[in-house]
């Protein structure tokens, strides 16, 4: 007789399948929880706007295709070789570094960065795009050219108002009207977990901290 020596065998549904488990091997694994998709690419976004010398607004792009794969990232600060508003200033609000004259804002926005470094804009057609702030009217038109399906955005985007102290700000609603016109799909994203709320006000769209206001370095 060899039935002492057989192992039974029993049946397990592992990812929709039906697999045969020897009834000696009953160990059960926990499984452990894992982030959502939103927050890990929603997290990639908050860790780049700490590369950003914008002392109002701290903006990141990631736009990722529909296996969930990283396309590009971008965040928002001046052209190559222009100086720092971190440095030496806000054109819109401090003025020019050496005249004082107000001007234009000098940077270039996350969404706008994000797509020069795609390389090949077609690959960001049917894309999803998280970002830290929502897009700028001018930025949502060329998100809308470019075919972007969905937007998850964390803060509602003000523009601050040229020659204001950085705190007046005004909204943009055309670029949710274009959005809605268009069908791209948008989702303000929270994130859960307690240990977030941290991460989140880092990048709300406001003047730098308090501190550095009160310094006067520019």
């Amino acid at each position: 007789m060899r039935g002492n020596l057989l192992t039974t065998i029993n049946y397990k549904m592992i990812w929709g399948q039906k697999v045969k488990m020897p009834e000696n091997n009953k160990k059960e694994f926990k499984k452990e929880s894992r982030i959502s998709w939103d927050e890990f690419f929603m997290q990639i976004a908050v860790a780049a706007t700490k590369r950003t010398a914008c002392i109002h607004h701290k903006v990141a792009s990631v736009f990722v295709d529909d296996l969930h794969r990283t396309i590009s990232i971008g965040y928002n600060g001046p052209t190559r070789g222009d100086v720092h508003c971190n440095e030496v200033g806000c054109a819109k609000v401090h003025g020019d570094p050496i005249t004082g004259e107000i001007k234009r804002c000098r940077g270039i926005h996350s969404e706008i960065n994000a797509i020069i470094n795609a390389g090949d804009v077609n690959q960001l057609r049917g894309s999803t795009l998280y970002i830290t702030v929502f897009p700028c009217y001018d930025c949502m038109k060329a998100l809308n050219n470019l075919g972007v399906k969905k937007i998850i955005y964390l803060n509602e985007y003000l523009r601050i108002l040229d020659g204001s102290d950085g705190k007046a700000k005004e909204a943009e609603p055309e670029s949710k009207e274009l959005a809605v016109k268009r069908g791209i799909i948008c989702e303000q994203f929270r994130f859960q977990e307690s240990d977030k709320k941290k991460e989140i006000n880092e990048v709300k769209d406001s003047p730098n901290n308090e501190e550095d206001e009160k310094n006067k370095r520019f």
